[in-house]
């Protein structure tokens, strides 16, 4: 009786935790929403498509799209872009506020970017030096975090 018990326990903490996975689904590039499409294409006319994904999270649609330099980005259900990422290639700025690029070519001349989010009011920016970079929505200057060795 208590293995019955037990074994149905099991199945249903597993029918539970398997209905509450994520699926990623990979799709092709043109179901990717057309702003996503235009930004890949107007930011990275030069690097192919390796792997693009969609998954549901908390309801919402997001991507993320694998180019062959290494770098991604992820895309929420609209096509906005929300993270970029690059450890090997520098990633382009060039629809980051004009404010931002002039202020991070004047503070960090020699800085290649690797790792860009958009966050509510603003951006976050790694360099290549290992600094944190904060940046409000309109391109100001915020602060700046050295990287920590723990």
């Amino acid at each position: 009786m208590k293995l019955r018990f037990l074994t149905a326990c099991l199945l249903i903490l597993s029918a539970v935790g398997l209905y509450g996975c994520d699926d990623e689904k990979s799709i092709s590039f043109d179901k990717l929403p057309q702003t996503a499409q235009q930004f890949v294409h107007q930011y990275f006319p030069t690097q192919n498509t390796v792997r693009i994904t969609w998954e549901k999270d908390d309801g919402r649609k997001n991507y993320e799209v694998t180019l062959d330099n290494g770098a991604s980005i992820d895309f929420d259900e609209s096509g906005a872009w929300t993270h970029l990422e690059s450890q090997f290639s520098p990633l382009p700025v060039g629809f980051l506020p004009q404010a931002l690029q002039t202020d991070l070519g004047q503070r960090y001349p020699d800085a290649t970017v690797h790792e860009i989010d958009a966050e509510l009011g603003g951006y976050e920016i790694e360099i290549n030096n290992g600094k944190t970079l904060w940046y409000s929505s309109d391109g100001t200057f915020i602060r700046e975090e050295l990287p920590r060795f723990d």
